[in-house]
């Protein structure tokens, strides 16, 4: 009798074993260009989401080089991969100088897009991006344009570029752009990426291994309170 209670306990134990079901996958789609795909940024969020064992990032993205969202929705690539699957997210980064000189550009094509989004029941993210590093005073319109556009089209935002702004001015010293001004460089892309983290996980990144980002844990700590920090903002800057 004895001998069958332990069998019959061993059969219990290993079928809830197997039974055991992989978390479900958070799905993201990013639309963007350049300034996205650096440094393999959308990987960096997977990664952080692994380190900090929330449901693990299933990500797709659309980011040719200078791609404006006009021209994603011209080419149809993007119309495509919205339509391909249920996305929990999709990501929407306009090219870095629209928000400046085409506002009008920017919402008409972002509203087609979302469009699209709403009706494949996902919901949009945008991407704010940040100013070129000789032209910091150019963060106060880019800012102003994707909360704009976020309060339009009830969209989710990630704010990068604030993030970005308030680390540059907490420490003289931080590099975030690349040589030509422009593009992130590593640590860049790192400190967007925990935003996109705070964003979709709702959960601050601090403590989070800074190696995903190649800085050591302690040099990541600050930008990671940063990109916690900001994002808590975004709702109240939106209202």
């Amino acid at each position: 009798m004895k001998y069958v209670l332990a069998l019959l306990l061993i059969g219990l134990s290993a079928g809830n074993s197997s039974a055991a079901e992989p978390l479900e996958q958070v799905q993201v789609l990013f639309i963007g260009n350049s300034f996205t795909f650096f440094h393999d940024m959308p990987k960096m969020v997977a990664e952080l989401a692994k380190a900090g064992k929330q449901r693990p990032l299933n990500f797709v993205q659309v980011a040719p080089g200078g791609c404006t969202l006009e021209k994603h929705w011209k080419d149809g690539k993007a119309l495509m991969a919205i339509q391909s699957r249920k996305w929990d997210f999709v990501v929407l980064q306009e090219q870095s100088q629209r928000p400046l000189l085409n506002k009008d550009s920017m919402f008409d094509y972002a509203k087609r897009l979302n469009a699209e989004i709403e009706k494949q029941g996902a919901k949009t993210l945008l991407y704010m991006t940040w100013a070129y590093k000789d032209k910091p005073d150019d963060q106060k319109a880019i800012t102003e344009s994707y909360l704009e556009l976020a309060k339009e089209i009830n969209a989710e935002i990630a704010p990068a570029g604030l993030a970005w702004q308030e680390a540059i001015l907490a420490d003289k010293e931080l590099i975030l752009h690349e040589r030509d001004k422009k593009h992130p460089n590593v640590t860049g892309s790192y400190l967007a990426a925990c935003v996109f983290y705070a964003t979709i996980y709702g959960k601050s990144p601090e403590g989070l291994p800074g190696s995903i980002g190649k800085l050591t844990d302690e040099d990541a700590v600050p930008l990671q309170a940063i990109a916690w920090r900001v994002v808590g903002k975004r709702q109240i800057l939106r209202d």
